[in-house]
């Protein structure tokens, strides 16, 4: 999905799964270490299996975020993009995706405080409605 795209992030399987286990002072630290610049990518993705299911969560424009409030904005609306190869999902899969999606927004907040913001920890751009997340749906088609 991600070859010859410009501005694109892919984290391993397990990245979604270790942010609901681990603070976030250890995601700084991780980022860090790394020397990983999220916000200089225009779509960050990441795959997630919950209860048996896969399902692939793709940050869309969080570089934009400071501009996002300003009128005439040109670029990538911010925005979380999950998308499940099934149309049905049960109850307790919902609930571990809406986690998800909170944790993903708790991380990119914290990022953005140590990034870009001097370690305000009143700086929360990332809200559920300046980054909402949506899921499309439509139908599996089966090539053969």
């Amino acid at each position: 999905m991600c070859s010859g795209a410009d501005n694109i992030l892919a984290f391993p399987s397990n990245f979604i799964d270790n942010l609901l286990g681990t603070s976030s002072r250890q995601w700084t630290q991780q980022i860090e270490h790394h020397e990983i610049d999220i916000f200089s990518h225009n779509m960050i993705i990441m795959p997630f299996h919950s209860h048996g299911q896969k399902s692939l969560f793709v940050v869309f424009g969080a570089k934009h975020i400071k501009d996002y409030m300003k009128r005439d904005v040109g670029d990538t609306r911010p925005c979380i993009l999950q998308i499940l190869p099934y149309a049905k999902s049960m109850q307790c899969q919902t609930h571990a995706y809406t986690h998800a999606c909170l944790r993903l927004r708790a991380w990119l907040n914290a990022l953005w405080r140590t990034t870009c913001c001097n370690n305000d920890f009143d700086s929360m751009p990332f809200t559920h409605r300046s980054l909402p997340m949506t899921r499309p749906f439509g139908e599996c088609i089966e090539i053969i």
